[in-house]
């Protein structure tokens, strides 16, 4: 798909449907994970909060070096925008080799290291087998999704968002079959849920590998270049994304500071976060996602071609579905959470249903504002500016949440609506000073050379 050209509105969500299929999909089959424990173990609010209590450290292991996918999709889209066609290929197989290279050191750390993370965050005893049960079985399966994630940032770069969605859709179905096969039928459910999670995960990697070598482009991924590393281009990637990895780590750190707090109230706070970051909240974040990967995408090809109004035009546009999406999302979302958390959670506690409520109300009803973010900092990064919102990201998200978590948080007597307010609030301040930022970002291109 060429974005440099074509009706914009048109092309932004043709261009990112796929891409929030793709990552809706992703998490509704995660949610299956919940759901079929919730539903079917034999302490059910229990595994749930297990699974939950996995996710924070999970996502610190992995944040890091899937921001770098950033930098994978701003490349490839600034190459393919400039018709570059011999460094696209370089570009891919530099890209994969990194994502091995990420893949193993986290599937390293996290087998070295696991346990004293979930110490550290005061996982409760009750949960805390389970926990590691369900950790050591899916951390086999994570350099998978890196460098899966790696090749669909390729595909979304070159036009093709709708691959991984296929893809997506493939080894999800398989996660769900497995999940309630190894459950229902083998009683195994914690562990049962981790297998199936991690075949799901093998599957996709094959899939997209496969997809990739069966190419004809210049994307086309051949093994016998595997290991024929361009380390300029290597570099490029590395600049433009380690960044976004890095903002990526920041906000698993200072969120990892939130769940330490969250920890505290129980395990009905923490199945709550996992009901609801899995069932309502990861919906929102995926559209999000999806608008971040299209920013990027859009803006670099534009950017690339030196077409400026074009640039404008797609951000005015994407802001738009930010506000329009999110708002219809997190509203739908939050005033039928009665009718569909007791499907997560069977015979839900009072605790639970209480927790689920305020974190609903604080997440969900102003989801448009992560969007809005997201939108904000894909855009400046498409035009090139890497270490400019992690910069604005580490500030307005990371260091705020850790000056409300161990300063606003006791002051208010630590009381769990306090400790979840962070998220908007947080929101609101980054992304006021991205849109700053962007501003004058913008003043410095010069006009339109194509046409818009």
């Amino acid at each position: 798909m060429d974005l440099t050209q074509g009706v914009i509105p048109l092309q932004l969500i043709k261009f990112m449907t796929p891409l929030a299929i793709t990552f809706v999909t992703q998490i509704l089959f995660h949610t299956t994970d919940v759901i079929v424990v919730g539903r079917f173990a034999k302490n059910a609010e229990h595994a749930v909060a297990a699974i939950g209590s996995s996710a924070p450290v999970v996502s610190i292991l992995m944040t890091v070096f899937l921001g770098m996918g950033a930098g994978v999709s701003a490349v490839v889209s600034r190459f393919m925008g400039a018709k570059d066609y011999k460094n696209v290929s370089r570009t891919v197989h530099s890209s994969i080799v990194l994502g091995l290279l990420c893949g193993v050191f986290i599937l390293i750390t996290g087998l070295l290291f696991g346990r004293n993370a979930f110490e550290l965050l005061r996982v409760p005893q009750a949960i805390m087998e389970d926990t590691l049960a369900y950790f050591r079985v899916v951390l086999w399966g994570l350099p998978a999704v890196v460098i899966y994630a790696f090749g669909c940032c390729v595909l979304r770069s070159v036009g093709r968002p709708n691959v991984p969605m296929v893809i997506l859709c493939t080894s999800g179905v398989v996660n769900v079959v497995l999940n309630i096969i190894l459950v229902t039928c083998f009683d195994m459910e914690i562990l049962g849920v981790a297998y199936a999670t991690v075949t799901a995960q093998l599957l996709s990697l094959v899939l997209i590998l496969g997809t990739l070598h069966r190419s004809r482009g210049a994307y086309r991924f051949l093994f016998g270049k595997l290991f024929r590393i361009d380390f300029s281009i290597l570099g490029k990637v590395c600049y433009n994304g380690f960044p976004a990895g890095i903002q990526s780590g920041c906000f698993a750190i200072s969120n990892l500071l939130v769940v330490h707090a969250n920890n505290d109230f129980g395990p009905g706070a923490i199945a709550a976060t996992s009901v609801v970051g899995f069932a309502a909240g990861g919906l929102i974040n995926s559209i999000a996602n999806a608008q971040h990967q299209t920013a990027i995408t859009f803006t670099g090809q534009n950017s690339g071609a030196k077409n400026k109004t074009r640039i404008l035009k797609g951000l005015f546009w994407n802001l738009g579905y930010a506000i329009f999406i999110g708002t219809l999302l997190g509203w739908l979302a939050f005033f039928t959470l009665d009718l569909w958390l007791p499907w997560c959670v069977r015979n839900p506690s009072r605790e639970l249903l209480e927790f689920s409520h305020i974190r609903a109300a604080l997440l969900l009803l102003p989801g448009f504002l992560f969007m809005v973010l997201d939108v904000l900092a894909g855009t400046l990064r498409g035009l090139g500016y890497s270490v400019l919102p992690t910069t604005i990201s580490i500030f307005g998200i990371c260091c705020f949440r850790v000056f409300w978590v161990f300063c606003l948080f006791p002051f208010f007597s630590k009381k769990y609506w306090i400790l979840i307010l962070n998220f908007p609030a947080s929101y609101i301040l980054t992304s006021a000073i991205l849109g700053v930022a962007l501003f004058i970002a913008l003043k410095k291109i010069p006009p339109s050379s194509g046409k818009s």
